[in-house]
């Protein structure tokens, strides 16, 4: 019998799927290391140190303004990107879906015109997992997993210039012109700017192609697997506290 409810949330459902690499091994890695990171927080208050790289600093820093641009380009009349996210609870699972009105919407910052899905969904299994969650707390048939290709915000483009700076100063050979350091310098800053510029700034695409929308469809048997799932990693839960 289970002696602790782990509420588990939708990011880490689709880590929690995932099976071990032999047939017989119910836990690979990486759904054992989704539980005992929530061990170690139940137990000794011990959270997971986030670790924010650019990528998901943009996406944080631009979700309002994504969500903006969503709405307007997908027709969303009820959509607020300044409301406040609601935390949704059942009996397995907590979460905040992006957009919960008449709409259920996930919102996914593309880093660059390079990483957007221009012809076709990723299929990333682990949006869909998170996706089915959404639609399970929210009681909907479907979700909108949308992604959104905005400019890199100023202080990470300006960071990403620097880092790329230093990249060319390491590699002198490559501006053979430069008769000193400062001219070395010169150059490599100008490159940097140019090839960063580039993947940071996309306002020459039209706003209606920046935006992707698929539609998932509920299903219930996944929800019923995933359920299932929690249930047996509750069971690996009450197990590994034991220990420590």
């Amino acid at each position: 019998m289970n002696n602790h409810i782990w509420l588990v949330r939708p990011s880490q459902v689709g880590a929690l799927m995932t099976q071990g690499r032999k047939k017989e091994e119910m836990w690979g890695e990486t759904a054992l290391g989704v539980i005992q990171q929530a061990v170690l927080f139940h137990k000794y208050g011990i959270e997971q140190q986030d670790i924010i790289n650019p990528k998901i600093e943009k996406g944080i820093c631009n979700e309002a303004q994504n969500i903006d641009l969503a709405a307007e380009v997908l027709g969303w009349l009820d959509v607020n990107s300044k409301a406040d996210k609601v935390r949704i609870t059942n009996d397995f699972i907590i979460g905040e879906p992006d957009v919960n009105t008449s709409i259920l919407a996930d919102i996914k910052t593309s880093w660059s015109a390079n990483t957007f899905p221009w012809f076709k969904n990723p299929e990333n299994k682990s949006y869909f997992f998170q996706l089915q969650c959404y639609m399970w707390l929210t009681g909907k048939e479907e979700a909108e997993l949308v992604y959104v290709l905005s400019n890199h915000p100023d202080h990470i483009m300006a960071s990403e210039i620097k880092k790329m700076t230093y990249y060319y100063i390491d590699r002198p050979f490559l501006f053979p012109d430069a008769n000193s350091i400062e001219e070395l310098w010169a150059y490599a800053e100008e490159k940097a700017e140019q090839i960063v510029m580039k993947e940071a700034i996309i306002d020459h695409i039209p706003k209606e192609k920046r935006v992707k929308r698929f539609v998932i469809k509920r299903d219930d048997i996944v929800i019923e697997e995933i359920k299932e799932r929690i249930l047996e990693a509750r069971k690996m839960f009450d197990e590994l506290i034991k220990t420590i």
